[in-house]
């Protein structure tokens, strides 16, 4: 294996992506300080059941100088990522140097290179190739390392780089000659990267890392075009490839030395996983959602303000090939299924990012100000993508997975623009667990949950009249934000139902405090096509209207996760239709998506949209917090 042809870096456009880096987190205090071990320089074994690499590489046709470097466009060439993950094994050195007021300087090595199983990348459309020889060598001109607080357990000025190296990026650089080295660093220009200490029983400390970054090819390398290797490089380095403008690499490593727990199985609710495939769920509204426990020094507002906002749309999963008991999945967010029309942009001066799940709008009160947070929607970031390591055995992910997104609304973008020399137009880089399990009639079940916390002191927080910022306040010390992601997506993973779902209420009070009522009769077989449904939001707002139902575009009928109906029946209806708005004197079309939930022990639960809530929106929140 000749190291320069099979190790790849790049040389990349920076001031593409280059944009000021989030601002570093100031955590809590641990409940107990970490004690540095007697020795400062030891080795630990990597865990290699719980340790891997790999990538998700975005294969595309973008030619278009306007959707480059960072290949904007949806042209997939074989229809979805190209995945592959591959477990490693080997040693990795940890050196620290002596505390300065709390703060320790650490550098991370892996002394005789950590080694990777062999693997096969896919994608789901006729893309497979194999992926050998895996190794990832320390980078030759960076040490990698960063400064440990004992005190909050937290890591800043984090330098991580490696070479990642195997048959699959040996032929990469093959058919592109004129890729240039040097490493993958991580977070990069791009990226996400977490250290994570603890302390062990025998003194010493482990290490957990988790880290990903985003690497964009561009359409050509020094006027050369861009190329992806076809399978059949041979080892004579005789390599074919096809043009791809605009694809992108996805770079990602975990790895543990810390043993975890033994597994429980999940056994006869372990979900039968398809590689290589991928599952399109309906997102379950309750919980659904995101929202911002703000904890702010502001003696105006008197206190903590919980915020929250539940979300119409859809979850889908695509899953790579198998690694072991393993296997990588991506997660992403979707509008809800039926909605033909194009989205709106998002809000200025977030435009830039694309709109996903829709929200409601909500009272945000503190002890002493109540504000509205108005048009809530969530943007998913398109570059650093969600990855993540799905065991087959337990139905959990094998790590915390970072899902980028911004929780945008009214509060937000007002924030933005109070702060706009400080905060960085910057996804949130929200982490946290997840699982995929069937439910109580089979059906397929993800959940996950996360958080990002970050300081806020010194930031300015508006008033809440968002016309008037001069009267913002100046956030004390000792103030967080606390904004929160939950994502509950369900697939039926049943035969096609033919039963007819009705519903009706009048006058449910809103979050909003808003009446209205509704009725409706659908058949949960698709294919029907038929089915009528009636609305009226009482609001003598703007958003006060009716709504009648002349066609379906789609339905879905499921079961929620503790669900007791019988089987072949359902507690939750979704589904998505066109009909007319009695305030629009034109009489045109407009859209309905709609969700109603009867889960045992709870309240009803229902959320309808208009044209997304351009128009009109209303749900009946529930009183507390729900946990996918």
């Amino acid at each position: 294996m000749k190291r320069r042809e099979s190790i790849l870096c790049f040389s990349l456009l920076a001031a593409a992506l280059a944009s000021v880096q989030p601002a570093v987190a100031a955590l809590p205090d641990l409940p107990v300080p970490l004690k540095l071990p007697t020795t400062l320089r030891y080795t630990l074994p990597v865990i290699k059941e719980n340790s891997y690499f790999g990538d998700a590489v975005r294969i595309v046709d973008c030619p278009k100088e306007s959707q480059n470097p960072l290949g904007t466009c949806d042209n997939w060439l074989f229809g979805g990522l190209a995945m592959w993950d591959s477990h490693i094994s080997g040693l990795i050195e940890l050196r620290f140097y002596k505390p300065i007021d709390n703060i320790a300087h650490f550098e991370v090595s892996h002394p005789n290179h950590l080694v990777g199983d062999n693997a096969i990348i896919q994608a789901p459309q006729g893309y497979e190739a194999r992926v050998r020889d895996n190794v990832i060598l320390d980078a030759l001109d960076q040490v990698s390392g960063g400064d440990l607080n004992l005190i909050t357990g937290e890591v800043t000025g984090l330098k991580f780089a490696l070479l990642f190296s195997n048959t699959w990026y040996g032929d990469l650089t093959t058919i592109n000659p004129r890729l240039k080295p040097p490493d993958f660093t991580f977070p990069g220009i791009y990226g996400s990267a977490r250290f994570w200490f603890e302390q062990r029983a025998d003194g010493q400390l482990d290490l957990t890392v988790t880290a990903s970054t985003f690497l964009p090819l561009n359409n050509a390398v020094k006027a050369e075009p861009v190329q992806i290797p076809v399978p059949w490089c041979s080892a004579t380095e005789d390599c074919v490839g096809i043009q791809a403008p605009g694809t992108g690499l996805h770079p990602h490593i975990f790895y543990t030395t810390r043993k975890p727990p033994a597994d429980v199985p999940c056994g006869q609710a372990c979900v039968e996983v398809t590689p290589n495939s991928f599952l399109s769920m309906t997102g379950h509204t309750y919980y659904t959602t995101f929202g911002d426990n703000f904890d702010f020094n502001v003696p105006e507002l008197g206190g903590l303000a919980p915020g929250r906002s539940h979300l119409q749309g859809r979850v889908q999963l695509q899953f790579g090939p198998r690694a072991g008991n393993f296997v990588p999945v991506s997660v992403s967010a979707l509008p809800p299924l039926g909605q033909l029309a194009r989205l709106p942009d998002a809000p200025a001066p977030l435009s830039t990012f694309k709109i996903t799940l829709i929200g409601h709008d909500e009272y945000l009160r503190f002890p002493f100000l109540t504000y509205v947070t108005s048009s809530p929607v969530l943007l998913e970031d398109s570059f650093d993508l969600a990855v993540a390591h799905l065991n087959l055995n337990t139905g959990l992910f094998n790590n915390d997975m970072v899902y980028r997104g911004i929780p945008a609304q009214s509060l937000f973008v007002s924030i933005i623009n109070l702060n706009i020399t400080r905060i960085p137009l910057d996804t949130f880089r929200f982490r946290g667990t997840g699982y995929l399990r069937k439910g109580p009639h089979g059906e397929s079940i993800f959940g996950y949950q996360s958080l990002y916390i970050n300081s806020f002191d010194t930031f300015s927080f508006p008033s809440p009249d968002y016309s008037k910022p001069n009267r913002a306040f100046i956030v004390g010390a000792g103030s967080y934000i606390r904004p929160f992601l939950h994502f509950q997506g369900i697939d039926t993973n049943t035969e096609r139902s033919t039963i007819v779902k009705t519903g009706s209420a009048d006058r449910l009070n809103s979050s909003l405090d808003e009446p209205f009522s509704y009725t409706y009769s659908i058949s949960c077989d698709p294919a029907a096509g038929t089915g009528t449904f009636d609305m009226t939001n009482f609001s003598s707002a703007a958003s006060g209207g009716s709504f009648h139902m002349e066609n379906i575009s789609s339905v879905n009928c499921s079961n929620s996760k503790f669900s007791t109906t019988p089987a072949g029946d359902f507690d939750t209806v979704t589904f998505a239709g066109y009909g007319t708005w009695s305030r629009d004197a034109a009489n045109g079309r407009h859209l309905v998506t709609f969700q109603e939930s009867k889960q045992p022990g709870l309240p009803l639960y229902v959320t309808i949209l208009i044209d997304g809530g351009l128009i009109s929106k209303t749900h009946t929140k529930p009183p507390f917090f729900t946990t996918p």
